[in-house]
């Protein structure tokens, strides 16, 4: 009896303990408003808060040991720090050169910020407010951003630069040169040809766990590329082969990439299409094993924090196992998974 009594009250306890983590999902809109959704309750939406005076977002990233949201916005310029106690601006700094997509050390200590009109990334210390480092790159327009999972590393990628560049987090400066990669030169409708009339680049992209390799969305590719982060080479190309490469929303056939938190698939954007197509990474070749049709154009691809859901920006959530569209959020690019265990944020998700 008392055994019983015992494996109830455990029972009891894990479930209630369950109970208690908070899952919500943090949907930037452009027009200066923050969705937020319940993953728990089927993605249920929750609220909306605006963010006055911005819109626009480029980025988005979460800190919970500060419990602060942070969002790049093209309107005014600025950078901006939403707590996420109160849902309201706690702090912010302009940003001349048109803030684009950052990322966030894992101890929230730092934000590594491109500017894509100003050739580097700005380092915000988000203890101080302020901008405390900057990052050159050769050329390009800098535009997405990826932190290493120990936080030693940062990885910098620019528009019209077909390298991916790793950064030292503790001097701030570049140590390694991965690539050249190659993006599709006979493409007409490449962002940085048609408006720039230069090379083509980097788009999205995504590194690793264990920091050996790096998958590339390139311009005009319909697929990803290869790199190894360790020798500096480049790998191969993926390409998804039988579907018609047509240029989607950012002027370009995949404008997304990302690897599952169990670092088995790879899911890449068919942006025009529109398709999300899986990849088994563990083989090489990397083997194609599903393609998933969304409801509007794509764009970006992200993951719940336990993989479970997939989320490209068409606002289709994917159940990764069953690869089946559970449920429909507004369509954006940046969303970021925050846990909240007894009302105090305790993880979150990159971008």
């Amino acid at each position: 009896m008392l055994r019983h009594l015992l494996l109830g009250f455990t029972i009891f306890t894990a479930l209630h303990c369950q109970a208690q983590v908070e899952r919500l999902l943090y949907v930037a809109q452009d027009q200066g408003f923050v969705y937020v959704y319940d993953i728990n309750n089927g993605h249920k939406f929750l609220r909306k808060f605006e963010v006055p005076g911005t819109g626009e977002f480029k980025g988005i990233s979460a800190d919970p040991i500060r419990g602060k949201l942070y969002l790049s916005s093209y309107v005014g310029d600025q950078f901006v720090c939403v707590d996420l106690k109160t849902e309201k601006v706690d702090w912010s700094i302009p940003i001349i050169g048109y803030p684009d997509s950052q990322a966030i050390t894992p101890d929230g200590k730092y934000i590594y910020l491109p500017k894509r009109h100003g050739g580097g990334w700005d380092v915000i210390d988000a203890d101080q407010h302020k901008i405390v480092a900057y990052i050159k790159v050769p050329f390009g327009n800098p535009h997405n951003t990826w932190a290493s999972l120990d936080g030693t590393k940062m990885y910098l990628a620019a528009m019209g630069n077909e390298n991916l560049y790793v950064a030292d987090v503790k001097t701030n400066k570049i140590i390694k040169t991965v690539g050249p990669f190659e993006a599709n030169q006979e493409d007409p409708w490449s962002w940085t040809q048609k408006k720039h009339n230069g090379p083509k680049g980097i788009r999205p992209f995504a590194v690793s766990k264990d920091d050996k390799y790096c998958y590339i969305n390139l311009d005009g590719v319909l697929g990803y590329e290869v790199g190894d982060i360790s020798t500096g080479k480049r790998l191969g190309r993926v390409e998804v082969g039988d579907f018609e490469s047509i240029r989607g929303n950012h002027l370009t056939t995949s404008h997304g990439v990302n690897i599952t938190p169990d670092q088995k698939e790879i899911w890449v954007s068919n942006d025009a299409g529109p398709y999300v197509h899986i990849f088994d990474c563990t083989v090489w070749p990397h083997k194609r094993i599903a393609d998933i049709k969304l409801n509007k154009k794509n764009g970006w691809i992200s993951f719940s924090i336990d993989g479970k859901y997939g989320y490209p920006s068409s606002g289709d959530v994917i159940d990764a196992k069953t690869r089946k569209i559970v449920a429909e959020l507004i369509e954006s690019e940046k969303l970021v998974e925050v846990q909240f265990e007894n009302g105090k944020a305790v993880r979150a998700s990159a971008r």
